[in-house]
């Protein structure tokens, strides 16, 4: 079953709708959750090329929705952390795709619906769990960087 293929479809062909790319709402969700981050850990979660993630951050920032700035005096290492007006706006697409799916899942039986969100719960857990420990690790890593 291919379902989470069909949900990230539907929900990317919705933020093209809008005129928001996927992979921008992707970025604004990681610096969300992980708080600022090095460009080049970026490329490594998004799996993109380091091109193409400049490119993209650029975007963003000319938007207002990242500030990026040299990290620990060292103008190789680029820090990114996403804005209020990201933060903003990462909030408005969520809510406007959460209703798209909530489109698709109309009709659906309440009951069948909450034990979905139950069994999903673990895994919500789990990894909210790995990204606060890549959090404390990457902390940890800029802390060892700077005393070196």
């Amino acid at each position: 079953m291919f379902v989470s293929g069909y949900v990230y479809r539907l929900l990317r062909a919705r933020a093209r709708e809008l005129g928001l790319r996927w992979s921008a709402l992707m970025v604004l969700a990681d610096l969300d959750l992980l708080g600022p981050t090095e460009q080049r850990t970026l490329v490594a979660i998004e799996q993109m090329r380091g091109s193409t993630m400049t490119v993209l951050l650029q975007d963003l920032e000319r938007r207002g929705w990242v500030a990026r700035a040299v990290h620990g005096g060292d103008a190789r290492v680029t820090e990114v952390k996403i804005t209020r007006a990201g933060r903003s706006q990462l909030r408005r697409a969520g809510a406007l795709l959460r209703s798209r799916l909530n489109e698709e899942l109309d009709g659906m039986p309440p009951r069948v619906l909450r034990d979905v969100a139950a069994a999903l719960e673990p895994l919500a857990g789990a990894l909210l769990g790995k990204a606060a420990a890549y959090r404390r690790e990457a902390s940890a890593s800029a802390g060892t960087a700077s005393v070196a």
